[in-house]
């Protein structure tokens, strides 16, 4: 996990956006100066980027801090909803929802379903097991093992690679975790944050094993011909970079390597 430099942000999708500006908008308004009221969808199962706080039931994290450091800079007033992940990304594939911060990916099929904001955090995917396991080491001993992801993230990808793995897949990552500390499975496949936040809350069950194995770039998403909302949304990220919000955020929320 590393922080971006905005060399490398504008390397890795720069052909997308320029594919991205191309597009034609049914919904934009050519008032940049006028306050563009949008709904931000997350499935805030995953913290410390986006989780329902218990107390007073309002959803929290890095990506919601980030979204309304945006939304300043970019004069965009947003309210967040809480949304299930199959149901966040197929609503951003029909243009039922416009926008989604999430903690997601950006891959290449999803870039043909929808439009993708500049990566703003690298996040590779990351192993987690039993305290007690010595017999797993790194993503190499995964090997006929019994591995667990969310259902539809990169992680689940990347387990369905492993040869001989029974794969298991989840609707919540916490529900995996849960499984794990129960010796029902025997590893955890997911974004090298949220492995930090589970280990941190389970010291004495959980454990890090290995190093990131991939590179994982996050982006916010945009339903296609939402343009105006993306040149905003890209302008408002650029602005938090160079103010140094981003990199408050990062340590606000312990997400440095």
């Amino acid at each position: 996990m590393k922080r971006l430099s905005t060399i490398l942000m504008t390397l890795l999708l720069s052909s997308a956006l320029l594919f991205s500006g191309c597009q034609s908008s049914t919904d934009d308004t050519d008032d940049s100066t006028a306050t563009l009221q949008i709904t931000v969808v997350t499935d805030a199962t995953w913290a410390p980027f986006e989780y329902v706080n218990e107390q007073t039931h309002a959803i929290e994290g890095f990506d919601i801090d980030l979204m309304k450091a945006i939304a300043e800079k970019a004069n965009l007033e947003v309210t967040f909803q809480n949304v299930a992940w199959d149901a966040l990304l197929a609503g951003m594939a029909t243009g039922q929802y416009k926008v989604a911060i999430s903690s997601i990916t950006i891959l290449p099929d999803r870039l043909e379903k929808w439009l993708f904001s500049e990566p703003y955090f690298n996040a590779g995917q990351m192993v987690c097991v039993q305290k007690t396991n010595t017999t797993i080491l790194s993503h190499d001993d995964l090997t006929g093992k019994r591995v667990a992801a969310q259902t539809g993230t990169t992680g689940f990808f990347e387990a369905q690679k492993i040869a001989n793995a029974t794969v298991k897949s989840y609707d919540e990552i916490g529900l995996a975790f849960q499984d794990l500390i129960n010796g029902q499975i025997d590893a955890v496949i997911c974004d090298n944050p949220v492995a930090i936040d589970y280990v941190n809350a389970n010291p004495d069950k959980l454990k890090k094993v290995g190093t990131a194995f991939t590179d994982e770039y996050y982006g916010i998403s945009v339903a296609k011909g939402q343009t105006e909302i993306l040149s905003r949304i890209n302008l408002g990220l650029a602005a938090v970079i160079a103010d140094g919000t981003l990199d408050q955020l990062i340590a606000k929320w312990n997400l440095n390597p």
